[in-house]
Formats: C-alpha cells, structure tokens, sequence
C-alpha cells in the first residue's frame, strides 16, 4: 500500500483537520515520514490542474476545494439542502441545548418559529412543551447527519467553523 496515498485518503475522509500525531498513530508511520508525505501531498494539490489543496489548520492538515473553484461546485455538498437562516438557527439550539425556545426567538427573532417548526419535521430538533415555552433539544439524527457522535463534538464542529 502506497504510504502518500494512505495520508491522502485519511485526509479526504476525514470532517476535521488530522494532526501529524493523530494521523502517524492511525496509519502505522511515523510523524516524520507523515510530514514528509504531507509537504509531497501539498506540492502536488498546488499545481494549477488540480481541485484541492492540503492546508494546514487548527493544529492539523485538511484538504479543502480550491477557493477558486468553490462557487462552482458548492450545489455538490452535502448540508446544501436547508436554508443558511435555519442552519443559523439551529447552531443556536445546538450550541446552548437544552434552550427554551424563548430564548431562541430572543437570539434570532421571530422567524426562528418557522425554523425550529422545520428542524422537529427533519427530525433534528425535539421539542417539548415546558410551560408557555418549548425546551428544545438536538436529536441523535441531527448529530448523525452532520457525522458527530456527540453533543459536545457537534459544539465543537460549530465553533471551529464560526
């Protein structure tokens, strides 16, 4: 098995930036020869013919469409089938959950009730009567769909992305 091609397929399947550490560990190589393998994936994703490029972030290595390209090709990932103000709405449910929906409606404004109305339909989003409120919580098939196994990991995602 090719050791690039190994570094490269982790990266491509990964959600989150992978550290030298992390990936050397996984892989069976060692940090040295992933960094050598890195920088060697880095040149290559450079060249002008090529859709991706190998960045560093957040303590680790992540490929990423070429900013260039991104608009093109944005209809093709995943996530792109709710609305960028539902999606804001629910990072606000995920990020303070459980969270009345009072408060939701507080952060975001009224149109949050049509929000929150989509995300229980998707099966995102629990609500349950709590006095004149909702106290509202995320659902397993919200974390699956965004490939987090956790509560805590999905804060996460949301926080390095915002």
């Amino acid at each position: 098995m090719e050791a690039k091609a190994l570094v490269e397929a982790a990266l491509f399947v990964a959600d989150r930036p992978l550290a030298l550490a992390q990936l050397a560990k996984t892989l069976g190589l060692s940090e040295e020869a992933v960094g050598r393998l890195i920088q060697a994936l880095a040149d290559e994703c450079a060249a002008p013919d090529r859709g991706v490029e190998l960045v560093q972030e957040g303590g680790g290595y992540v490929l990423w469409v070429k900013g260039e390209l991104a608009a093109a090709v944005r209809p093709l990932a995943p996530h792109q089938d709710i609305p960028e103000q539902t999606l804001r709405t629910l990072a606000v449910i995920a990020y303070h959950a459980p969270v009345l929906q009072s408060e939701v409606v507080r952060i975001r404004g009224q149109r949050a009730y049509g929000h929150i109305r989509e995300l229980v339909a998707r099966g995102f989003v629990e609500a349950r009567d709590q006095g004149p409120t909702k106290l509202l919580t995320v659902t397993s098939a919200l974390l699956a769909y965004f490939g987090a196994s956790t509560l805590e990991e999905l804060r996460a995602e949301l926080g390095a992305t915002g």
